[in-house]
């Protein structure tokens, strides 16, 4: 039997209906599929009839009853009614605070995922850029080679028409090469250096890292004229650490001689500034902004003028075996000459078209270390003239390079700093900041490292590259050169003195 509440018209069917609104006499709530018995009594149909086919009868009257005797009602159509948690304020409130945290959780999942996007997307990026890199790096190769093999081609069109040039001035006419046995020289000064170097133990009288701790200023003398702007590059003479020369924007190279605390002697020649000095055993070596390099002799005299270069020669670097000497220029070449003749025997064209600032020969003295303008690093043989390697790192303008001794590391300066090379492994092993860097330099046992900048520094370079003692100018330091067993530190800086720390 089923009674439809909508339709009910007799008084029993209309109390059955009535029934719909009560509520299961088991469960105690409203029955999903509601029946009642001949007795009046409402159930939910599955309870009921569990409690039939369990017992037999009636859970409320006690009377025998059968699932036949059910008579299930369609009652009208009802809203189930609220769980009993939203039926108070608080209850409201916990089910609201439940679903923040439920919608918070799943932002936070939303955002590691986007997170996790990011990334993703950025390392695609670098992958992306890096083969770019490499790509347009491949192809300077390819260009390099090209132009090289064009070279080459001129090269021997121009010998077979070598007459042709002889009206050019010395400082264009092509180079020979380093002759073979200017070659077999050097390979015999680098076996000799190498062997000695392996044999080599550290001087007892090295300066220790707590003498360098002490020191402070011993020499300040006014070398220059004040209106010169400065040092520009300071050097040490091999053997007597008392004899010191400087180079300066006036155009001069001056002699001190640190045992009387005297200047010497004042080598006048050049007619502009004065960019960076070397001694060769008793001469001096000067360069200049006028295009030219010129030999001093030990009594102050002019011995010979290099005019090889047609821009300013940056720097210059003696060969370990004081015979050849390296310069550099900003018309992007450097200039390989022999001191007994006097001559350019080769003048070689960088691989670009920047200037090269800074050069250095390798304790061995058969590559050469290079700065650029454009922030590179090049590493040449010094025999063939030959690149055999860039080091990139800097962002700016390359302001001066170092060798260790034991032949390793090469320290780098620049605006942006001082980098520190392993030349073994090309690349970098330290890295010092050291802002508005112009110079850089290795003391004798390669134990420590000497930096210009703001102000010096001395460096250990064993352990963690600590910093052992700063020494405060008043203008900027521009060059700087260690004593013998490092019980020393030059310092030249753009205020025109020569300060001496020990």
């Amino acid at each position: 039997m089923t009674i439809d509440g909508a339709r009910a018209t007799s008084p029993v069917e209309r109390r059955i209906a009535r029934c719909v609104e009560m509520l299961c006499a088991i469960s105690g709530t409203t029955p999903t599929n509601a029946v009642v018995t001949p007795g009046g009594v409402v159930y939910d149909k599955a309870l009921i009839v569990k409690a039939i086919e369990e017992y037999g009868r009636c859970p409320v009257t006690e009377e025998p009853l059968s699932v036949d005797d059910l008579i299930e009602i369609k009652p009208q159509k009802w809203v189930n009614p609220r769980p009993e948690a939203t039926m108070s304020v608080p209850g409201l409130l916990s089910a609201f605070h439940n679903e923040w945290d439920a919608l918070m959780l799943e932002t936070h999942s939303l955002r590691k995922e986007l997170q996790s996007t990011r990334q993703e997307l950025s390392h695609a990026l670098y992958q992306h850029d890096a083969a770019c890199r490499v790509i347009a790096r491949l192809m300077k190769e390819r260009d390099d080679a090209r132009d090289a093999l064009a070279n080459a081609k001129g090269s021997a069109a121009a010998k077979r028409g070598a007459t042709a040039d002889q009206g050019e001035p010395d400082s264009k006419k092509k180079r020979a090469g380093i002759p073979a046995e200017m070659i077999a020289k050097m390979d015999e000064t680098c076996k000799s250096l190498s062997s000695a170097r392996k044999k080599r133990e550290i001087s007892s009288t090295l300066a220790s890292a707590g003498d360098i701790g002490g020191y402070d200023a011993t020499v300040t003398q006014a070398m220059h004229k004040t209106t010169s702007g400065g040092i520009n590059a300071v050097a040490v003479k091999a053997g007597d650490d008392n004899t010191i020369a400087t180079a300066s924007n006036d155009h001069t190279v001056a002699i001190f001689d640190k045992s009387s605390a005297q200047r010497t002697q004042v080598l006048s020649g050049h007619s502009k500034k004065v960019l960076d000095v070397k001694f060769v055993g008793d001469h001096v070596l000067s360069c200049s902004a006028d295009k030219t390099v010129k030999l001093w002799g030990a009594e102050g005299a002019e011995v010979a003028t290099f005019s090889d270069h047609t821009g300013d020669v940056t720097s210059i670097s003696v060969h370990p075996s004081n015979s050849y000497f390296v310069s550099t220029s900003s018309d992007t070449t450097w200039g390989f000459h022999d001191i007994s003749t006097n001559s350019c025997v080769a003048l070689v064209n960088d691989d670009s078209d920047s200037a090269i600032t800074c050069g250095s020969f390798h304790p061995d003295g058969v590559i050469l270390g290079m700065g650029t303008k454009d922030s590179a690093v090049k590493i040449w043989d010094a025999k063939d003239a030959r690149k055999l390697l860039q080091l990139d790192g800097h962002t700016s303008e390359v302001t001066g390079l170092s060798f260790s001794e034991n032949g390793y590391y090469l320290a780098t300066s620049a605006k942006d700093g001082v980098k520190v090379w392993d030349l073994r492994k090309s690349k970098i092993v330290n890295e010092i900041d050291h802002a508005g860097a112009s110079g850089v330099a290795f003391d004798h046992s390669g134990s420590y490292l000497a930096t210009a900048g703001a102000n010096a520094r001395i460096y250990q370079v064993k352990g963690k590259w600590e910093m052992l003692k700063e020494f405060d100018l008043k203008k900027a330091a521009k060059a700087v050169a260690f004593g013998a067993d490092a019980r020393s530190l030059v310092v030249g800086s753009a205020d025109h003195n020569l300060r001496i720390f020990a």
